[in-house]
């Protein structure tokens, strides 16, 4: 029996839906295409019928987290400004809630580190995530341009670096003056005039 077009589209969605999660909690090397097709109620010879390989299916998955975290921030910019869409961003970014729920945050610290070993489309879509989520803390930042791309890159790495490190350890105190440090240095970076 022919599937239709219509059960395909929210097939594909659904395992784009689950591979976003699942990247985020296990990273690229800890997920599965086993794992992945039955987080989708899909065999494992399902896969092929929608992605040509694993990297096709994490670069498609990996394009959405950015495409969804960026469309939030250029929202929030929208509707009520650059600087104040910035702070807001970074307040959501350096939390306890983030640091325990990868699913639903940001690749860079989740799977980052899987990236760098990876090649072709998965690289290219994590560098243009990157690359505009770069863009929109530029516009909250003052300065001349060539500062403010500087503590965007800074800024950035700090976020993510942050959140990673709090992950990484079994101390909740620990985890919270990790958190609660890169924020009080987030904050002067915005505040930052030069």
């Amino acid at each position: 029996m022919r599937v239709s077009r219509e059960v395909m589209a929210q097939r594909h969605d659904e395992i784009i839906s689950e591979t976003s999660k699942m990247l985020r909690q296990r990273g690229i090397v800890g997920t599965s295409l086993a794992d992945l097709m039955a987080a989708a109620g899909l065999t494992h010879g399902g896969f092929y019928k929608h992605f040509d390989s694993k990297d096709a299916l994490v670069a498609e998955a990996t394009e959405r987290i950015f495409a969804e975290i960026n469309a939030r921030f250029q929202e929030r910019v929208e509707s009520q400004g650059s600087k104040a869409a910035l702070i807001a961003y970074v307040t959501d970014y350096l939390t306890l809630g983030h640091v325990k729920k990868p699913e639903l945050g940001c690749p860079i610290p989740a799977f980052g580190p899987d990236v760098s070993r990876e090649h072709g489309a998965v690289r290219g879509v994590f560098t243009n995530g990157i690359k505009t989520n770069l863009s929109l803390i530029i516009e909250g930042l003052s300065g001349p341009m060539a500062e403010r791309k500087e503590k965007a890159v800074e800024l950035l790495s700090l976020l993510s670096g942050a959140v990673a490190m709090a992950r990484a350890t079994d101390d909740e105190k620990l985890s919270g003056e990790i958190i609660a440090s890169a924020r009080k240095r987030a904050n002067q970076i915005i505040e930052s005039r030069k």
